[in-house]
């Protein structure tokens, strides 16, 4: 049998088969109450709710016989002659409330389905609580679905934690809600794994003590289902079916696992983007493969807000996402163009033939209109959501803080100071936030900055009400003078005219708007294009990848669950072919799409994934967090 296709065996497509098996359509069908078509109430808590967003629409979940979707936390009136289907993360107040609909005999019968491994406790309580309210019998199955992540994409996961960063560098946090959190961590990473039938080698740095808790925490987890869970447990991390992220490789061939901290690299997570989805993200709050922008209302009525879910399904997306923002608009145009030729083709084969043609011309043209509708919705989507970047781009003069820091590497540490220094004058566009970025940015790329260099920058962004407490976080990190800035081993360099126009006048022209569609005026801001730099995990994946010795990657630590614990396991000297690159403490679009630019050049397949895609702003935010609590000024 032919391998499966990447779109196939990617993390997305594999968690949606889990929770339609969930959802009983799996050929295995562990849910016995007559299949997708049979009418059901699926209960899910807020985390659950986020893993099947960017999955099943509330159109796919009635597809699969949900006749109603509903928080497990809302007041539900009793639908005694429906079975419901739990979909929850493991918790007491969860099992509570489960106990409680099965006492108040809400449905007919119930499939509790917890979204990673549940305790032994908690699965007595609920047997307890079962059987104290007389309703055991209505329990019809409970299950480990090992789910407990969100996917974005085929290549893309999240473990929907937000402030992971903040959490883990608190220093309020004690020793056990510090271990907690890592099996947190751990769960999600193993539902990855079982997702994909994978088991990996995991690599870790050996100085970062949290991304090693959570690569030690995983081995030891894995090892011991292994031991007691027998060939059951193996076939979760093979796959029985085949169908799998490794499919189509050499027999035997597993995965690596690279597990990292984000302070191996900090500046990614600061410095302002130029391509598609990285601004989507970056500017209008991308989440869950969501976003909302303001629409003008038309004839005068005032804008409104108007929401999107932007996924690999829209093609228009999936081709151009990853794409600098200055191409954005001629795609646009030419999605417009295409679109405009096949209506008028439609036009001229029905009009050509008035007698005996007209059924065909006819049949063709309504055949053709979901294909239509579909491609005006995508283009009238993507020139909304251009046009509300390119207002913010305007507005803040967003192309200055790109080229800006682009060139901090290049530059000396006078002129790059000279230059930040302009930004804190009162008629230089952007926001303080803004500012605050392109500081942090110039400081974490340039460590030899003086001390007085420094201050006299932090005292102009307090005199523009700038908050101090992030940077003053970064100082006080032991280790900020050893981190890699991101933007070593550019590839490129920064392509410009040699008569640039300013960036500003530069973006203004970028787009004309007639019509409520982006026309005209992209020759020129060309000259500010992304430059190609390889990014701190890219360099990391391709020691580790490639088994080269030496490097930045010589002292990571080699784990593999399979071997015995406590011997040294024999390692693996055959470059890996496919990989997943973890990080603890956020990812963001910008390094997703480094990695996946990289793999695509070396033949590799990398999955990426972390705690959560944190937005420049949440991290600053966690940063300032983390700075006032140093201070002693608590939360």
């Amino acid at each position: 049998a032919p391998s499966p296709s990447m779109a196939q065996s990617g993390i997305q497509e594999l968690q949606r088969s889990q929770l339609l098996r969930m959802l009983n359509l799996g050929s295995s069908g562990d849910q016995a109450w007559g299949g997708a078509q049979a009418f059901k109430v699926l209960v899910y808590d807020k985390f659950c709710q986020d893993v099947i967003s960017p999955l099943l629409k509330v159109g796919g979940l009635r597809n699969q016989g949900v006749s109603i979707n509903v928080s497990l936390m809302a007041e539900r009136g009793p639908l005694p002659d429906v079975p419901a289907v739990y979909f929850v993360e493991p918790t007491e107040d969860n099992v509570k409330r489960i106990v409680k609909d099965l006492a108040s005999g809400l449905y007919e019968s119930v499939y509790v389905n917890f979204a990673s491994s549940v305790p032994r406790s908690l699965l007595q309580d609920l047997a307890r609580g079962a059987l104290h309210a007389n309703a055991g019998q209505k329990v019809m199955g409970v299950f480990d679905r090992f789910v407990s992540f969100v996917s974005l994409s085929p290549i893309l996961f999240s473990l929907n934690l937000p402030n992971a960063y903040a959490t883990i560098h608190s220093p309020a946090i004690d020793d056990q809600l510090i271990q907690q959190y890592i099996a947190r961590i751990v769960d999600g990473l193993l539902s990855v794994l079982i997702t994909m039938h994978a088991m990996p080698i995991i690599r870790c740095p050996a100085n970062d003590p949290v991304a090693e808790m959570v690569a030690r925490s995983l081995e030891d987890r894995i090892r011991e289902m292994l031991r007691t869970g027998g060939a059951t447990t193996a076939e979760l991390f093979s796959g029985a079916s085949g169908r799998s992220i490794d499919s189509g490789t050499a027999a035997g061939q597993r995965p690596l696992l690279c597990v990292l901290g984000r302070d191996a690299d900090l500046v990614t997570m600061l410095n302002h983007t130029w391509t598609y989805q990285a601004m989507a993200h970056d500017i209008l709050n991308l989440r869950l493969n969501k976003l909302s922008v303001s629409v003008d209302g038309g004839d005068g009525s005032a804008p409104k807000m108007k929401s999107y879910d932007v996924d690999e399904n829209d093609s228009f997306w999936a081709e151009h996402a990853g794409e600098p923002f200055p191409n954005l608009g001629p795609a646009v145009c030419a999605a417009i163009e295409d679109f405009t030729q096949k209506r008028e083709a439609m036009t001229a084969s029905n009009g050509a033939d008035p007698t005996g043609g007209m059924t065909g011309g006819l049949a063709s043209a309504f055949n053709a209109i979901p294909e239509m509708t579909e491609k005006k919705r995508s283009i009238d989507m993507h020139t909304n959501i251009a046009t509300a970047l390119l207002n913010e781009v305007k507005a803040r003069e967003l192309a200055n803080y790109y080229e800006l820091e682009d060139l901090f590497a290049s530059q000396s540490v006078g002129t790059s100071v000279a230059e930040l220094d302009k930004l804190f004058s009162e008629d230089a566009k952007g926001t303080v936030l803004d500012k605050t970025r392109a500081l942090m940015v110039l400081y974490l790329t340039k460590p030899s900055m003086t001390p007085q260099q420094l201050e006299s920058l932090i005292a102009g962004l307090e005199k523009i009400d700038g908050d101090a407490a992030p940077l003053k976080f970064l100082q006080h990190q032991s280790s900020i003078r050893n981190m890699t800035a991101a933007s070593i081993a550019a590839t490129a360099s920064h392509t410009a005219s040699s008569n640039p126009l300013s960036a500003a006048s530069v973006v203004g022209s970028l787009f004309s708007k007639g019509e409520g569609l982006l026309s005209a005026g992209f020759n020129s801001i060309q000259n500010i294009m992304p430059s190609k730099k390889e990014l701190v995990i890219c360099q990391i994946l391709d020691g580790l990848m490639e088994q080269k010795p030496g490097g930045l990657t010589e002292s990571y630590l080699y784990l593999d669950p399979k071997a015995p614990a406590g011997a040294e396991a024999p390692r693996m000297r055959a470059p890996f072919r496919k990989a997943v690159a973890f990080v603890v403490g956020g990812g963001n679009y910008a390094e997703m799409q480094s990695v996946q630019e990289w793999a695509q050049a070396k033949g590799r397949h990398v999955v990426y994934g972390s705690t959560d895609m944190v937005t420049p702003a949440q991290f600053v935010d966690e940063l300032t967090h983390l700075g006032k609590a140093q201070a002693g000024g608590g939360h």
